[in-house]
């Protein structure tokens, strides 16, 4: 009888203990990372009446066993995933997936799913316990010999990290230069012709035959030339008159007088064209000097074709090794060759551009670039800094590629542009991001997003072996064997995500559920002590 009543303790005393796990997992419905607790039972040890025994025909008869009770098998941790939870938090990450983060402290390594971190005022990445999250700073000794538990460390980022200046090297160009531009030559002429006897003149004839002459010259009268020359010049010059002079002397004088332009006889009219096609600043006028005895009507001059240049510009910004930047200006300009342009790069500021800045690119009749070429024999651009930093090479890229347009020449609209350069100025650090791998990017005010560190992530072959300490957080223990620590890659099964948190994995309905199971065994074991006290009760009442 004493059995019945020992059974029924063994099971007020487990179920009470069940009754524990249970209040416990609903009230960490709300814990980040929680992993709720399952308790097992077991039947406890038999007391055996009989073993099996032979009978009397061919058979045997079976051994007598009487249950001493219930007893708790084991305790556990379900590591089922719980659900995620936006938070909006850069540096909180959630596992989905196996594994666990890394924590440490002076007493050793710790894992976690609760991945509510932060960057404390010493820049370590730490959790609300202030135990640092274990990975790797990216460097050239990380990069070298590669991600491993031997060369796993705090993850500290310092909020003053900058990106280093990188010189640049290259340029790539893209764009269309537009076909249809024409480069010509400025021509002034004469309002009107100068005549001889009702024709146009020649350069042969005379002056004093002209049509034009009130008052035949003599020898020493002038005509003063004046006006700019294509450069912007000023011009000043004085033809004297000889007996005998043509019109071509006076034609001669003129041309003398410009550098940059010469004059031609044509229609009787003399025609001032500069030497050079583009964009000019020449004028013309010419006039009788004062004290002359003769005189002739000279006809204003008209600019009856404007100087024009078909250019086009893009600029880009490059970078010295100090990290200085550099405005390089590159001016394409229209040949009168079909498909051929020559291209001149400058500067805006006090640096030198000491080689490597003319040239010529030209296009065949489908307006696909065939050479990109550099004057003096030279392949890059070579600049000069002027502050210090070291002379740079800039290689200019017009050619068509796989990942950029390259420079194109149609009758269309012309969008020359930089495409890119390689070159950036020292950054400052202005956020991060973390990856799917675990990978921690700083972005910096220069441009450049840069990997800072990796996040490590721990596994075992038996996660509910761990040892629970509270707070989220779990030691190794002999059952659950040794750590194995990973470094994460884009499409493995276990992922982190930023900006998220782990939800508990407690199931609430399930527990209510298990909470009535669990009160009816405990009701049913108190009613078999109950009932047994009893029947003892009646036994000893026997004796009255």
């Amino acid at each position: 009888m004493l059995r019945s009543l020992y059974s029924g303790v063994s099971g007020l005393i487990n179920h009470q203990m069940k009754m524990d796990i249970i209040g416990n997992n609903i009230a960490n419905i709300n814990t980040v990372g929680y992993k709720g607790g399952r308790i097992n039972f077991s039947e406890a040890l038999n007391q055996t009446l009989s073993n099996s025994t032979p009978g009397r025909g061919t058979g045997y008869i079976n051994p007598m066993q009487v249950g001493l009770g219930m007893k708790t098998a084991s305790i556990e941790n379900i590591f089922t995933q719980g659900n995620l939870e936006n938070t909006g938090v850069i540096t909180d990450m959630a596992l989905e997936g196996e594994g666990f983060f890394v924590l440490n402290s002076t007493s050793g390594d710790y894992y976690t799913r609760a991945g509510q971190f932060y960057f404390n005022a010493d820049g370590k990445l730490v959790n609300q316990r202030g135990l640092a999250v274990q990975g790797w700073l990216v460097n050239d000794d990380t990069n070298s010999v590669g991600f491993g538990a031997g060369n796993m460390s705090d993850i500290v980022i310092d909020p003053n990290l900058i990106s280093e200046a990188v010189e640049s090297e290259n340029v790539w160009l893209s764009g269309n230069l537009n076909a249809g531009l024409e480069t010509v030559a400025e021509v002034w002429n004469m309002g009107s012709a100068l005549t001889e006897s009702g024709a146009n003149a020649t350069g042969a004839t005379l002056l004093n035959n002209l049509e034009q002459v009130s008052t035949p010259y003599v020898a020493g009268d002038t005509i003063v030339i004046s006006g700019t020359d294509s450069d912007g010049t000023s011009v000043s010059a004085t033809y004297t008159y000889a007996a005998g002079d043509t019109v071509q002397d006076l034609a001669d004088a003129i041309s003398s007088a410009y550098s940059g332009a010469t004059a031609t006889i044509a229609d009787g009219k003399i025609v001032l064209t500069d030497d050079v096609a583009g964009d000019s600043s020449t004028s013309i006028s010419l006039s009788n000097g004062t004290g002359n005895t003769g005189s002739i009507t000279l006809p204003n001059y008209v600019n009856t074709v404007p100087g024009v240049t078909g250019t086009s510009r893009t600029s880009v910004v490059v970078y010295d090794s100090l990290g200085g930047s550099h405005n390089v200006i590159v001016d394409f300009t229209k040949t009168t060759t079909d498909g051929r342009w020559t291209w001149e790069a400058s500067t805006s500021g006090d640096e030198t551009i000491t080689s490597g800045s003319t040239g010529t690119i030209t296009f065949n009749e489908a307006g696909v670039m065939t050479s990109f070429l550099y004057d003096g024999g030279v392949d890059k651009l070579t600049l000069d800094p002027g502050n210090g930093a070291d002379s740079m090479g800039i290689t200019i890229h017009a050619e068509t590629g796989t990942d950029y347009s390259g420079i194109s020449q149609f009758d269309s609209l012309s969008t020359l542009n930089v495409r890119e350069q390689d070159g950036r100025a020292t950054g400052s650090l202005v956020g991060i991001t973390i990856g799917y791998d675990g990978a921690i990017a700083g972005s910096f005010d220069n441009g450049a997003i840069d990997q800072i560190a990796k996040v490590a992530l721990a596994k075992f072959k038996n996660t509910g072996g761990l040892s629970d300490l509270g707070d989220g957080i779990y030691q190794e223990s002999l059952a659950s064997g040794n750590v194995e620590i990973q470094d994460l890659e884009i499409g493995d099964p276990t992922a982190i995500i930023s900006g998220s948190l782990e939800m508990s994995n407690v199931d609430l309905s399930k527990e209510f559920t298990e909470m009535i199971t669990t009160q009816r065994g405990f009701q049913a074991s108190a009613k078999v002590i109950t009932t047994a006290d009893q029947i003892l009760d009646e036994l000893i009442r026997l004796k009255r």
